[in-house]
């Protein structure tokens, strides 16, 4: 293909599924023609409220409920919420301060920020307590039974969202007391829909949630199970739907996509719903893929226990967002862990289990869904094998001359002679270790730092003060940019003063690209190239870039791309702080610009 406008392979199903055309041929059927709000008393919301009803016993059916009901709402986050509240309304100002709210370490967000919230707004001042897990992410069964007593609730999952970890539920209930427990128990069972059999009539759960996007149905759609006799409060009043105790005109059609799900559950025969073996066979598939691409690939999750439609691994020397840009670049969608509040992105499922911060900081999550077939898994296996050819193609770098691997965070430049095997580096190299060791083996390059002063490389000097702070400049070209242990000093106009442009206005062939993505995404994807041709510049280059850009003869005008406008605007800012000339700023990515131009030559 031209521009390698390959299709799009969604590898992220634990994120969110497609909705199914059987889905959405119901959803569009109700809708459309059977529209009517189900609290009327004509004949128009006779049908709606069959459908409600009917899927509230497939709900109980599929999860084998006798002394409990489930209630239809947005989703498991409202679920989540609406069970925090229905436990601590009781406690509403009682300042229980020797209480505790115990939840899984582990658990998705939604669940510690619902807990934060409601013990603050309900005055009821409980201590949040973390229960730790092992390091294959279970939960520390005995915690759970030493603090049970002090708690006013229980909050765990079925299986987690990131490594696919299933949680031992029967394990948990003996740890509270079995069907004899006094504490509410909560379950997450967001992940566990469609992969793992959930029995609510034999376990002594109170509250279940549920989302429908994750197992092929629209978002905005899901169920909260409540254990009969479990205490309840409605999370939102008003009309009086779902037997007053959530108010809202219901969602027929999501409800109604729900009930499908709950049907194919009941019936595998005629679901779309691969069995478990099979689904366990298709992760091994693209697992060898993986190793293909990445030989010196590490699982981050006990397998293969885990859900089958899940792997979570990490790669030495890789962080998780380089990765993500390579597999974007090759047209495949694949996450990360979850952001922690400060430093560099880390997942904090794979920091509670007591993994190094190299595979916390690198770990990629690649999930499929349960009605995934073999052609898709092969299409997906055979992406990532032809990832892996190319990457063994990758022509060996230049290493002489001046780098700044990340200009924009950290304080650090090298000057590489190749002659001598010398590397004279100026900053804290310990921060940039990861890409050191990378790009300049330590057995065969010395390692100098340079002193206060100035020191002449080729065309570039650096002046380094006895703060630490230097300065880089270009001698012929009279260019020059400051940086003090934060990276480059580039002041916030340079960033705003930036013209971007539609990717659309791009793809009319007369702008020069100036590519600044990571040589693995290139390699995946090459940026397409008009008139006067095009440049590459890496994250370590784009300095040495920014001192020595003096665009085309062409007079043609020079737009910065990369993956998605991020990176592009940094460069366009830092060749502009140089003192270069103008460099526009795509605002979409290569992906964008590569569909416009197909969309172009499919229309001529």
């Amino acid at each position: 293909m031209l521009y390698m406008c390959v299709p799009e392979i969604f590898l992220d199903a634990n994120a969110t599924t497609p909705v199914l055309p059987e889905i959405s041929q119901i959803m569009q059927r109700l809708c459309c023609n059977q529209f009517g709000n189900p609290s009327s008393s004509h004949l128009a919301g006779a049908m709606p409220k069959r459908i409600i009803a009917d899927a509230r016993k497939a709900a109980a059916q599929v999860f084998n409920v006798v002394d409990g009901r489930f209630i239809f709402n947005s989703g498991a986050t409202e679920g989540i919420n609406t069970a925090v509240l229905s436990v601590l309304a009781e406690y509403t100002g009682q300042n229980r301060k020797n209480a505790i709210l115990l939840y899984g370490a582990t658990e998705h967000k939604a669940v510690p920020e619902a807990l934060k919230h409601w013990n603050h707004v309900l005055g009821v001042n409980a201590e949040l307590l973390a229960i730790p897990v092992l390091a294959d992410g279970a939960l520390d069964i005995q915690f759970i039974a030493k603090h049970a007593p002090n708690a006013l609730i229980l909050c765990t999952m079925g299986a987690n969202n990131e490594t696919g970890v299933i949680q031992d539920l029967q394990a948990i209930a003996r740890a509270i007391g079995g069907k004899d427990k006094q504490l509410p128990w909560l379950v997450d069972s967001v992940q566990v829909l469609g992969k793992v059999p959930l029995d609510l009539g034999a376990l002594p759960i109170d509250y279940a949630t549920f989302s429908a996007h994750k197992l092929y149905g629209p978002k905005g759609t899901g169920c909260l199970f409540i254990r009969e006799g479990a205490p309840y409060t409605p999370l939102q009043h008003g009309g009086g739907q779902e037997h007053g105790e959530r108010g809202g005109t219901e969602n027929v059609a999501g409800i109604a996509a729900l009930a499908r799900i709950f049907d194919w559950l009941l019936d595998p025969q005629q679901s779309p719903l691969q069995a478990m073996d099979t689904l366990a066979g298709y992760r091994e598939e693209l697992l060898l893929a993986l190793k293909n691409l990445f030989p010196n690939l590490v699982l981050n999750q006990p397998y293969p226990e885990s859900l089958p439609t899940t792997i979570n691994f990490s790669v030495p020397g890789f962080e998780s967002g380089k990765i993500i840009a390579i597999f974007d670049s090759a047209g495949i969608r694949v996450s990360a862990g979850s952001a922690c509040s400060k430093g560099k992105p880390q997942s904090f499922v794979l920091k509670a289990m007591g993994l190094p911060d190299w595979q916390c900081e690198g770990a990629i999550r690649l999930s499929f869904g349960p009605a995934s077939s073999a052609e898709f898994i092969q299409m997906a296996a055979a992406r990532i094998n032809a990832m892996a050819d190319r990457l063994k193609n990758l022509d060996e770098a230049e290493r002489s001359g001046l780098w700044v691997p990340d200009p924009l965070n950290v304080g650090f430049a090298v000057y590489a002679d190749e002659t001598s095997k010398s590397l004279y580096y100026v900053g804290n190299r310990d921060r940039v270790k990861t890409w050191l060791n990378s790009y300049f083996s330590t057995d065969e390059w010395k390692q100098q730092l340079l002193s206060e002063g100035e020191h002449k490389f080729a065309d570039f000097t650096l002046k380094i003060s006895e703060t630490g702070d230097f300065c880089i400049s270009h001698e012929k070209l009279g260019r020059a940019l400051s940086f003090n242990d934060s990276g480059v000093i580039l002041s916030s106009e340079y960033l705003e003063n930036v013209e971007t442009i539609a990717p659309e206005i791009v793809s009319s062939g007369e702008y020069s690209f100036l590519d600044v993505r990571e040589p693995l995404e290139t390699c995946m994807q090459e940026a397409p190239k008009f008139g006067a041709g095009g440049w590459v510049s890496q994250r370590a280059d784009w300095c040495r870039l920014a001192l020595e850009f003096e665009g085309n003869t062409a007079n043609q005008p020079v737009v910065a791309i990369c993956r998605s406008g991020g990176r592009s605007l940094s460069v366009a800012a830092l060749v502009r702080a140089a003192g270069g000339p103008n460099v526009l700023s795509c605002e979409g990515g290569v992906t964008d610009v590569v569909h416009f131009l197909a969309a172009k030559e499919s229309v001529i």
